[in-house]
């Protein structure tokens, strides 16, 4: 299951769009899941509901412009529950995928910013899947197929019809074969694993947005990664001198060939 969610769709300051999470097979989810109940029950032992920790609010310097229950944190602790969630990201068997897009050169494509990294992430998961699907078949095991969540927007509605044309059509890369649904929607604040995507989205943002890498390098070296190439992450940008993770795997990649 990849669980996605998007960075840099608010403000007019946003200078990128991202749009990325994390798959893991089934069996994983409530270990993930179970890693971040216990932070809650560390920092927050009273709150028995589930508490979103969203990315963004984590790093908000004044306590008293968050909600409760995030506004009974210092900012040191609520750095140190970013740390954490960092740290189980890297640490459980998870894959990371995402793209990243300049918003100006999405204007001069008169691309929406949104439906353009939804396609290039659909069809690096589906990419993905077909590797672990070879090694199924070439091991006698049983084949996988991907599905979808990403976290409730006013993109919903377009993005489900999306999914129709893709299923029927395609992508600019080819036929999806190893989906097993259109998307899913869900509110992040009831996931889980949807706080994990937040987390990935929101460093990929900050990278890129504003070259803050704490994060970013936390989790780098969980992207779909096949023969030292970075298939999990795309950086579509006007700089094309670029040395980035993804954008260096790619041009080392046509080197290569």
């Amino acid at each position: 299951v990849l669980y996605l969610d998007e960075s840099g769709n608010s403000g007019a300051e946003a200078s990128y769009f991202v749009l990325a999470g994390l798959a893991a097979f089934e069996r994983e989810i409530h270990w993930f899941s179970q890693d971040i109940d216990q932070i809650q029950a560390q920092y927050l032992p009273a709150e028995k509901g589930l508490i979103y920790f969203h990315a963004t609010k984590l790093h908000v310097h004044d306590s008293s412009q968050l909600d409760p229950p995030l506004n009974q944190l210092t900012l040191s602790q609520r750095l140190e529950i970013k740390v954490k969630l960092g740290d189980i990201i890297s640490n459980r068997r998870g894959i990371l995928f995402g793209c990243a897009i300049e918003r100006k050169l999405a204007e001069l494509r008169k691309q929406d910013p949104y439906e353009a990294a939804f396609l290039d992430v659909l069809s690096r998961f589906d990419r993905f899947m077909s590797r672990i699907n070879h090694f199924a078949q070439t091991n006698g095991q049983e084949e996988q197929r991907g599905l979808v969540v990403l976290s409730q927007s006013g993109y919903q509605k377009t993005l489900t019809l999306l999914a129709r044309r893709i299923k029927e059509s395609g992508t600019p890369w080819g036929q999806l074969h190893n989906m097993t649904d259109i998307p899913f929607f869900a509110p992040a604040q009831d996931s889980r694993m949807l706080q994990l995507a937040d987390f990935v989205s929101n460093a990929i943002y900050g990278r890129y947005h504003a070259g803050i890498t704490k994060d970013f390098d936390r989790i780098a070296g969980k992207f779909d990664t096949d023969n030292s190439v970075v298939h999990g992450l795309a950086h579509l940008t006007f700089n094309s001198g670029c040395s980035c993770l993804a954008c260096f795997s790619r041009k080392g990649r046509q080197t290569f060939l």
